[in-house]
């Protein structure tokens, strides 16, 4: 698959081909660090906590993640535009300090274990029309990178982005949807920390990974804070809608920089839940290696998701009563009353505009429209009944045991 692939750039892509063959052979903080620099004319990227989670992150792509061309490509420009997005915020301290301290309305933010719904969820929420959802080209490009950087252009170069992906990988469309102006992940915002899953996803980086569930999460989400201001200043009046599976793990951080937001957490079984991310996860990461290692993978993912687990329930005994959660069964099959029971407790009002708003979403957005994704425990040499005996406790704890 990655020799193939490697092919099919240099063939019909030769601008890709090109980037990837002016990479250097190792990535390199002082590299890339320069790069996001030169591309917008600063070199301050704020407080240096990321530094160390830079340093880890190339360590590992350079040692343990075997990257072929196209995944050190994807990486270097991913962390580039992160860097860069680092130096805006830096700079808007200083230029633009109103709108980061204007009055954030109470946001809704959706996390839970990868693939178990968070995103149809956060889609459906965002239909309301008193709510505000971020789109990918925000999320990637929250800020101008000069006087002549309008938003057209920054939607224009995200677009541009998207077209080549779906050109080179368009079985990803089924598996997870993405489009300039849809909504999406929140993950872009949390990775200019340079702490988040977001480099996992793109590539098996098992050293960071390693790190990462043992890291702190405190200045990652007092970062995070000030990004939610800055968006709000430019949706007045509108209740932010976010969502990433990279908050299930850091929910005292988050709700202690945000202590007014409305947490929503989703439950998936776990057998089903795994099954879901390993396949997605090995869709993107096989692109980016000369070979995966698909054992050590397979634990990376359990290692993640047990780490996961175990800090999410130890932060929710810190804030005990403050998440509501949604079981993914119940959203699937029925969408808007689970919104309506969300609603309720968190106190919320769900009018008449809300309600049709949802029901339109809902009625356009059906599973599957954008193509299937199939996937079995097997092909990861797994099975539900270990992964149940193993995972019990969390099942147990918000009723997915069944039968």
């Amino acid at each position: 698959m990655s020799a193939d692939i490697i092919t099919r750039i240099r063939q019909h892509f030769p601008q890709i081909a090109s980037r990837m063959d002016m990479l250097p052979s190792e990535l390199a903080p002082g590299w890339l660090k320069r790069a996001a620099a030169q591309n917008i004319g600063l070199a301050d990227f704020g407080p240096d906590f990321f530094e160390d989670a830079l340093e880890r992150l190339c360590l590992s792509a350079n040692t343990d993640a075997n990257l072929n061309p196209l995944g050190r490509m994807i990486l270097a420009q991913t962390i580039i535009t992160m860097l860069e997005n680092r130096a805006l915020m830096q700079n808007a301290r200083s230029t633009h300090a109103a709108e980061l301290q204007s009055d954030l309305i109470a946001p809704i933010i959706v996390t839970g274990l990868p693939r178990t719904g968070t995103t149809a969820l956060h889609r459906l929420l965002a239909s309301d029309p008193a709510h505000a959802a971020l789109p990918y080209w925000q999320l990637n490009r929250p800020m101008p990178r000069g006087p002549d950087d309008s938003q057209d252009r920054r939607r224009a170069e995200v677009e541009e982005q998207i077209a080549l992906r779906s050109k080179i990988t368009p079985e990803l469309d089924g598996i997870h949807l993405i489009r300039a102006d849809v909504p999406e992940e929140c993950m872009w915002v949390t990775a200019t920390s340079m702490h988040s899953r977001l480099f996992w996803n793109l590539a098996p980086v098992y050293g960071f990974m390693e790190w990462y569930n043992t890291a702190d999460r405190s200045e990652k989400y007092a970062e995070y804070a000030q990004w939610l201001h800055w968006f709000q200043a430019h949706y007045p009046g509108k209740r932010l809608v976010l969502k990433a599976p990279d908050h299930v793990d850091g929910l005292d951080a988050l709700m202690r920089a945000l202590p007014n937001a409305i947490i929503v957490q989703t439950h998936r079984a776990i057998d089903e839940q795994v099954a879901s991310y390993l396949s997605l996860g090995r869709a993107t990461r096989r692109l980016a290696v000369q070979a995966l290692d698909p054992e050590r993978e397979v634990g990376a993912v359990l290692a993640l998701t047990e780490s996961s687990i175990r800090r999410n329930l130890d932060d929710r005994e810190k804030h005990q009563g403050r998440i509501i959660d949604i079981r993914y069964d119940d959203l699937i099959a029925d969408p808007i009353a689970t919104v309506e029971r969300l609603y309720a407790q968190a106190d919320l009002r769900l009018d008449a505009e809300a309600r049709a708003a949802l029901s339109r979403h809902q009625k356009t957005n059906r599973k599957g429209q954008h193509g299937g994704h199939s996937y079995g425990l097997s092909e990861f040499g797994l099975t539900s009944e270990g992964l149940r005996t193993r995972f019990a406790g969390y099942e147990n704890r918000f009723g997915l045991a069944t039968t």
